[in-house]
């Protein structure tokens, strides 16, 4: 009998894991055998494994290899890029898609109107361009918000009354060290960390959770706040459940300020500086409260603190406003789900598959390249697994059964039953 294999890369997990399981949770109820695994070893065993869909997560060009090699074994491959919500058209083109692996992609499942525009633009074939949104994106509508509740409340226990303060400074503060060639990205890095300082006096009886970007070093932030004692350095978990747990998100640039507006919960970009090369990345501060100074933050954060939201003229207005900016760069908003236009995608292309997996024959060591030890977040588990999908069988009211099966660390095979 022929079966549908779906094979899912995760490279960080704290950013991709929970909307890759959303993915395949939904994926195994239209009776897809999913592989979900660290990149590195589902690549290397693409020869191994049955005929099926590869969903590229998006790489820089000299990271396609595995793909190109994956098409040639008589695999379809789809591209799902983690960074097309925000960035730069030209770079975008020249390092994340270009003609050669455009034209070897079956299908492009854009975020919104933005993306789609700039590829169909450079290369036509609008065919193969789909409008679809994010499946990590879905997760902050209101019908999974309740995967996240009691891991919020934990945090709320755990952390009281605080303020969360997302950075994205990789660029400067890599794990590999400083860079200093990046001198906006510095620039902006010294002022989150004096803002953070200058927030911790103002606010002794409130708690401040800096959580840095996955590519940054996370040492330098500790060494900066080693001496506040309302400071708090953290890197564990989505960054959904940090939110619902504040009582507000602070941000610049940053993609999580997005996800926080769609929470309805209170934004603010923190914008002390601005650079022209840098403008391609406004979306996330445009849905945002945007505080220019301190005095301006200050004054937003009080006015949070003791009514709940930031009281301006015309409010409705200006969030109807940000809304309809955000509808142009992203596509499944309301009751659009990316993972429902996602799988009717998928059910389109003809690769069924009567080959069985070679279990004997992969190779799942955890023999990692030096930037995959920097960029890992630790591991993910079958307990863990398990208990995403038990609160969508809740959230369902249906139990979707399930074989899960673990092949080695951070590599699952996950079947209907």
């Amino acid at each position: 009998m022929s079966e549908k294999w779906l094979y899912l890369p995760i490279e960080i997990i704290i950013r991709e894991l929970d909307g890759k399981l959303l993915l395949t949770y939904y994926a195994v109820k239209q009776n897809y055998n999913v592989i979900i695994a660290k990149q590195h070893k589902l690549y290397q065993n693409s020869a191994y494994l049955p005929k099926g869909i590869f969903v590229s997560k998006g790489y820089p060009k000299n990271k396609k290899g595995p793909l190109f090699e994956a098409k040639n074994l008589g695999h379809a491959v789809v591209e799902m890029d983690e960074e097309g919500l925000i960035f730069n058209e030209e770079f975008f083109l020249r390092h994340r898609i270009n003609e050669d692996y455009f034209n070897l992609v079956d299908q492009i499942y854009c975020w919104g109107n933005h993306q789609r525009n700039c590829l169909v633009k450079a290369y036509g074939h609008p065919e193969k361009v789909h409008l679809t949104g994010h499946p990590r994106f879905d997760l902050v509508k209101e019908k999974f918000r309740e995967i996240y509740k009691s891991e919020a409340e934990s945090i709320k226990k755990e952390f009281g009354d605080f303020v969360l303060i997302n950075t994205r400074f990789g660029l400067y503060n890599h794990s590999k060290g400083f860079n200093p060639k990046h001198k906006f990205i510095k620039s902006l890095y010294e002022h989150f960390i004096e803002m953070t300082k200058d927030l911790s006096q103002n606010y002794p009886n409130l708690n401040f959770v800096v959580r840095p970007h996955p590519r940054e070093t996370f040492s330098s932030y500790q060494q900066e706040f080693e001496n506040y004692k309302n400071i708090y350095v953290v890197r564990e978990g989505t960054v959904v459940k940090w939110s619902l747990a504040s009582k507000l998100v602070i941000h610049n640039g940053c993609t999580t300020g997005i996800e926080t507006f769609l929470l309805n919960h209170p934004v603010i970009s923190y914008m002390p500086v601005t650079f022209e090369e840098h403008i391609d990345e406004f979306l996330a501060d445009a849905v945002s409260y945007q505080a220019k100074n301190m005095n301006e933050l200050n004054s937003y954060i009080d006015s949070i603190l003791s009514k709940g939201k930031i009281e301006i003229k015309e409010e409705m207005r200006f969030i109807k406003e940000r809304k309809e900016i955000l509808s142009n760069y992203y596509a499944a908003m309301n009751d659009n789900y990316a993972y429902e236009n996602i799988i009717r995608l998928l059910d389109s292309l003809d690769v069924n598959s009567r080959d069985p997996l070679k279990e004997s024959l992969l190779q799942v060591s955890d023999a990692s390249s030096n930037e995959e030890e920097i960029y890992n977040d630790s591991l993910f588990i079958e307990k863990q697994i398990k208990n995403f999908f038990h609160k969508l069988d809740e959230i369902e009211k249906n139990e979707n059964k399930m074989i899960i099966q673990k092949i080695d660390r951070n590599f699952f095979v996950i079947k209907p039953q």
